[in-house]
């Protein structure tokens, strides 16, 4: 079977974050990594790029992650991309039933998040169908 290669936009306001799982996603998956800073960054680029796959941070300092996710959920262009929330805070309950609603959630990662085992969980979801490279539509 051919390797498939993702369009990943990682949306997080930290760079240290950012540098490794852009290095790690590209050198051992292969995949293309695109960045934003900033959720206001992240939704501009989400519809310009039109990523396989994005990577929100919860925490933020423009939007939170669970603003984005709805404004992602809200434009048409962008509300089928399937959503990774990482965060090293805590959600509330209904923080997570929100989260859960959302058509275009795949999962919740805390940080530190591993990164071999969020690429194993990319590669699950690849095989499932609940990613399909250049078709932006969540059914996990």
């Amino acid at each position: 079977m051919e390797k498939r290669i993702l369009k990943i936009l990682n949306i997080d306001d930290n760079h240290d974050w950012q540098r490794v799982a852009s290095k790690f996603f590209t050198l051992v998956g292969g995949h293309r990594v695109y960045t934003a800073e900033n959720g206001s960054a992240g939704l501009k680029k989400a519809a310009e790029l039109r990523p396989d796959i994005i990577l929100l941070d919860l925490c933020m300092p423009d939007m939170n992650g669970l603003e984005v996710m709805a404004a992602l959920c809200a434009d048409p262009a962008t509300g089928d991309i399937p959503v990774i929330m990482i965060t090293g805070s805590r959600l509330n309950a209904a923080d997570y039933a929100s989260l859960k609603a959302r058509r275009n959630f795949l999962f919740l990662e805390e940080k530190p998040a591993g990164l071999g085992r969020l690429m194993e969980k990319i590669e699950y979801a690849l095989h499932t169908g609940a990613i399909e490279p250049g078709k932006t539509t969540a059914s996990f």
